[in-house]
């Protein structure tokens, strides 16, 4: 199947695994691309570059990969099995250990940074407002205006956070409190797109959280969006591929 999808050059993100297939946390991405198919699972990548030195993987690391093909976005799991120099550039020979799975980009992709954003808790008490809102469910429009009146309460108690990386799909951040799985939260993220800045105000569904080993005080979430707007989730994805070519071309310049 490897060879039916992917080709030579095929631009590599890799991103490390432990050995239960699960990201590291914490991790980076790492850029490389495919150099050879060796056997039928077995492919030949060459070693990322970090800082103007070539980073040799591991024997036995394990990593995900996502394949940038001609065809569209696949991801795939492997296991590093050795590492050669190959016309003065070192390469490793990878086993696929998954079958590769074609993924939407703008769902794998995942910018690392560091990001100022503000969020609070929505409560049910407010989604039941804004449903009632949302429906006009109102005798008059002293009970609409009072409704109104209500749901601006909400909006006031905002929290400070700090992104660690965000993709269409979600996001991973620091904040001082602990929430529990399942919490809905509003976010406030502005960026810069081209010439324009963007403000949007997705909600989002807490996936995780956890307090963050010898860092008194700091919380980690993990969170998924569920209410963001076509318009938003395309400003967002753009930003990101944006930030990441930048970043991309000064690692190129170093």
């Amino acid at each position: 199947m490897l060879r039916e999808v992917l080709n030579y050059g095929d631009k590599i993100d890799l991103k490390p695994l432990n050995n239960s297939g699960r990201e590291l946390h914490n991790s980076k991405t790492f850029a490389s691309q495919l150099v050879d198919f060796v056997d039928s699972d077995i492919i030949s990548i060459a070693a990322p570059i970090i800082y103007g030195k070539a980073l040799v993987l591991g024997i036995g690391a394990n990593f995900s990969l996502c394949f940038y093909t001609s065809k569209g976005l696949y991801q795939g799991n492997c296991v590093v099995l050795s590492n050669h120099k190959e016309n003065n550039m070192i390469v490793s020979n990878v086993k696929v250990i998954t079958n590769l799975v074609k993924i939407q980009r703008r769902q794998f992709y995942r910018l690392e940074c560091i990001y100022d954003i503000d969020y609070r808790l929505v409560t049910l008490d407010e989604e039941l407002l804004e449903k009632r809102l949302k429906v006009d469910d109102f005798e008059n429009d002293k009970e609409r205006e009072e409704c109104k009146k209500n749901l601006s309460q909400f909006n006031k108690d905002w929290i400070h956070g700090d992104i660690l990386d965000i993709s269409g799909g979600g996001l991973r951040f620091y904040s001082k409190y602990l929430h529990k799985q399942g919490d809905k939260l509003r976010i406030k993220i502005v960026v810069r797109v081209g010439n324009d800045t963007i403000k949007m105000e997705p909600e989002a569904q807490i996936v995780a959280s956890y307090k963050i080993e010898n860092r008194i005080g700091t919380f980690e979430h993990r969170v998924q969006f569920v209410d963001i707007s076509p318009k938003d989730r395309e400003n967002l994805i753009r930003f990101i591929f944006e930030q990441e070519r930048r970043l991309r071309r000064n690692d190129k310049e170093r």
